[in-house]
């Protein structure tokens, strides 16, 4: 497991805070805008208008803020997308264009993406390797276990305190502590 989920979890309960709080201002917001152009207040037009331009302000940056935060999200999305496929190795080496090949995503923007996970704290155990574009694994375990796939019953190779993907069906899988090894 390379990612941290103390700081996953965190990162997405401040955005649903922000997003439901911003969304709410925004809510609250476009009501008002409609109150200045009501005639039982008894303003002016300009008045009105200016009234409307500030409540539109508002909205405008809850609609930001909102935008910023969802792809805030998605970016935590992609990290496990990283994480999983860094968990399915079996060597302790990936490079950027296999990773890049298997999520779609272009090799710079991979790059960029493992390097923000890693200076933000979001993954943790995995180096980067400059020259060579490659992922070091540096789990603690690099002992590799034999377990009985759960759909289809094939026998596949999975690192110890890690996960994998069956050969056979391609079902994702990590090690259980009662999960049947094979000897």
């Amino acid at each position: 497991m390379y990612l941290n989920h103390g700081k996953i979890v965190a990162s997405k309960a401040v955005n649903g805070f922000i997003i439901g709080g911003c969304g709410l201002m925004t809510f609250i917001n476009i009501l008002f805008m409609s109150a200045p152009f009501s005639n039982r207040l008894g303003m002016n037009r300009v008045a009105a208008l200016m009234i409307f331009a500030f409540f539109l302000m508002i909205a405008s940056g809850c609609a930001a803020v909102i935008f910023w935060r969802i792809m805030a999200l998605r970016r935590v999305s992609r990290c496990r997308i990283y994480n999983s496929l860094l968990e399915e190795d079996h060597d302790g080496i990936i490079t950027y264009d296999s990773i890049a090949s298997m999520t779609g995503f272009k090799v710079p923007n991979v790059i960029k993406d493992l390097v923000w996970f890693i200076d933000h704290g979001y993954m943790v155990n995995v180096t980067l390797g400059r020259e060579a574009c490659r992922v070091d694994l540096l789990s603690g375990e690099t002992e590799f276990v034999t377990v009985s796939c759960p759909s289809c019953g094939a026998v596949v190779s999975i690192r110890k305190g890690g996960g994998g993907r069956c050969h056979h069906c391609g079902t994702f899988m990590r090690l259980a502590e009662d999960q049947n090894v094979q000897k």
